[in-house]
């Protein structure tokens, strides 16, 4: 996990993450303009922090609303719900370890 940029990132650039009262763990986006995206997609914070089966007949609701804050504040963060997830899994491989090491 990235440590040394995060003094130096603006809070806005800092991940969003996710932990569930199950004890699931992840992260949903790589910054807040990113995870405005994803809402404004119809994913909420588990959705795309987690990897478990959606309930059937599941689906995302995109949110018009949502969608012209998130225009508003983030219009350069725009992409795909799985786009965003991805790059967030990327840049922080090891988030779900390091979250079970202080756990322990």
């Amino acid at each position: 996990m990235s440590r040394g940029k995060a003094a130096d990132q603006a809070l806005d650039e800092h991940p969003i993450i996710f932990l569930g009262s199950e004890g699931e763990t992840g992260v949903a986006a790589r910054g807040l303009g990113a995870f405005l995206w994803l809402l404004a997609e119809g994913f909420g914070p588990w959705e795309a922090a987690t990897s478990y089966e959606r309930e059937p007949g599941w689906g995302p609701h995109p949110n018009r609303a949502l969608a012209a804050i998130a225009e508003q504040f983030a219009p350069d963060r725009n992409a795909p719900a799985a786009a965003i997830v991805e790059q967030a899994i990327r840049e922080f491989p090891g988030f779900d370890e390091s979250i079970m090491e202080l756990c322990r």
